[in-house]
């Protein structure tokens, strides 16, 4: 795994790439700007355009005309949730000591897929172990129980699965509970990502094209997919500031990015 300003990056699939720019750019893309793009990072266009039939027939995107594409909002859980970074903190109200809970105990895992899917659910909407096939979170999501049954089970959360909230615990198992997340290794993580937009955004102002282009599609990428998983915890168990900060520090970061993409793509190709 390579780094740029000590954030590890990884190169992203084909599929992953198409996803990242049509949620970046917010409108349509040409078939020959994202295999553009794709050359960039040494994707070939065959590969590249598979990923587009793919993503097509799954519907996470959407065919126009002229081989244009752009993100089907009203499409699969997962690519709402990556294009909703930005509004991500909204979710958060008031936390009033409660906690929402996931008992899976009689979800099987010999289905592997299912079972990922299942997984990823949880970790996207916050959720930590307690107990063995016991996940919990702060009840301080907007929508409260009822909302969070729709996002757990459109992200995949398997039917099986008890979704209730949890309260009243006594102060031994409260105690627990909100030690549950690592806050300090969170913040820590929130400051060094932050220390790295910083850093790189110096470094895009004499970078040539090309290189701050992918520089910054590679760095935005790994910052906001850990934003999509923060865990929105209540400020009783973790200041807000740091990831405030570094939500401001992305959307700077990714304005600057979308200028150096439409630069890039706005030059006639090799």
């Amino acid at each position: 795994m390579d780094k740029i300003c000590n954030v590890p990056v990884d190169v992203p699939s084909a599929s992953d790439l198409i996803l990242d720019l049509l949620v970046a750019h917010g409108d349509t893309l040409t078939s020959q700007a994202l295999c553009r793009a794709g050359a960039l990072m040494g994707i070939g266009e065959t590969t590249l355009r598979v990923g587009l039939t793919r993503l097509a027939s799954d519907g996470k995107i959407g065919r126009g005309e002229r081989g244009s594409y752009s993100l089907n909002r009203a499409g699969p859980a997962l690519s709402r949730a990556v294009d909703d970074w930005q509004h991500k903190q909204a979710q958060a109200i008031a936390w009033q000591g409660d906690w929402l809970a996931v008992h899976d105990a009689s979800v099987p895992r010999t289905e592997k897929t299912a079972w990922r899917h299942h997984s990823l659910a949880l970790t996207l909407r916050g959720f930590a172990p307690l107990r063995e096939r016991l996940h919990i979170r702060p009840d301080n999501l907007a929508g409260g129980l009822a909302a969070e049954r729709v996002h757990l089970q459109a992200l995949g959360l398997s039917s099986q699965a008890l979704v209730f909230r949890l309260a009243d615990l006594d102060d031994a198992a409260q105690a627990a509970s909100r030690k549950l997340w690592d806050v300090r290794t969170l913040a820590t993580n929130y400051r060094r990502l932050q220390t790295g937009l910083e850093r790189s955004e110096k470094r895009l102002r004499t970078q040539p094209l090309e290189v701050a282009v992918r520089e910054s599609l590679l760095l935005g990428r790994a910052v906001i997919a850990h934003l999509i998983r923060d865990p929105l915890l209540p400020a009783e168990l973790m200041s807000p500031e740091p990831r405030a900060a570094l939500l401001v520090a992305t959307r700077r970061y990714q304005a600057k990015a979308l200028q150096l993409w439409r630069q890039w793509l706005a030059q006639p190709s090799a």
